[in-house]
């Protein structure tokens, strides 16, 4: 019996890493190729050319689907990378997404989450300029094997009020446009409403945007440390919300 579901059930999709978001991807065409038939045989390197990825990155995403038993590895023929098949496994997890993907407000929440990652992984908080139309081609933008639609980053960039170029800091000495510490810790704030505010996940971020804006404000350079522990927190809560 295939198990209804309306959300995925693991951490694969969605998933921030390049090797996670083909592996989406490579699931799906697989499914398609094969007609949806357990044991069906398709040759893994043909994906190579679909996606125009390395046979090196093929190989990486069929060890990360055998490992989670949604595929089966036919190593007989000696091919290298091997020919697979999707298990029943894995045709109810992609059938699972089908209908998380469904689900408009299910792709608004991991947009804003993603378009949030994105932004962490560009190094926006590093002197970096890029738009944030360029999220549309990152491995971000892929939610359950495909990518999100124009209209999902427009409602991402309009609740998040995400700028670009960015610059975190206390004010704006520097050329570009500036996120204040206080407005970061807000933006992490409204994307996990599911968190209480006077959470200490939250209350955290928090206080560690005070205490960088004090030093700031008072003359001193921010302390390296506490920058890294309010970035890295900052990015875990909003990651941890599409989980």
């Amino acid at each position: 019996m295939i198990r209804s579901r309306a959300v995925p059930t693991n951490g694969l999709s969605p998933v921030y890493d390049e090797t996670g978001a083909v592996s989406a991807r490579f699931l799906l065409w697989l499914t398609v190729e094969n007609g949806g038939v357990p044991g069906n045989r398709v040759a893994s390197s043909a994906y190579a050319s679909h996606e125009r990825c390395t046979l090196d990155l093929v190989e990486g995403v069929v060890e990360r689907l055998a490992a989670l038993g949604w595929i089966a590895v036919h190593n007989d023929s000696g091919a290298v990378p091997p020919s697979v098949s999707p298990t029943v496994t894995g045709l109810d997890e992609a059938r699972a997404w089908d209908e998380a993907y469904a689900d408009r407000e299910t792709r608004r929440r991991y947009a804003k989450e993603a378009l949030f990652a994105w932004w962490d992984r560009a190094g926006q908080h590093h002197n970096g300029e890029s738009n944030a139309e360029d999220f549309i081609w990152g491995p971000e933008a892929f939610y359950c094997g495909r990518q999100l639609a124009f209209e999902n980053l427009e409602y991402a960039k309009d609740h998040l009020d995400l700028p670009a170029p960015v610059h975190v800091g206390a004010d704006d000495r520097s050329a570009g446009v500036f996120l204040p510490f206080e407005q970061l810790a807000r933006l992490v704030q409204a994307s996990r409403p599911d968190l209480s505010e006077s959470g200490s996940e939250v209350r955290q971020v928090r206080e560690l945007a005070d205490a960088l804006t004090d030093a700031s404000r008072g003359g001193a350079t921010p302390d390296a440390s506490t920058l890294e522990r309010f970035l890295r927190h900052s990015r875990d809560l909003v990651q941890s919300g599409s989980r």
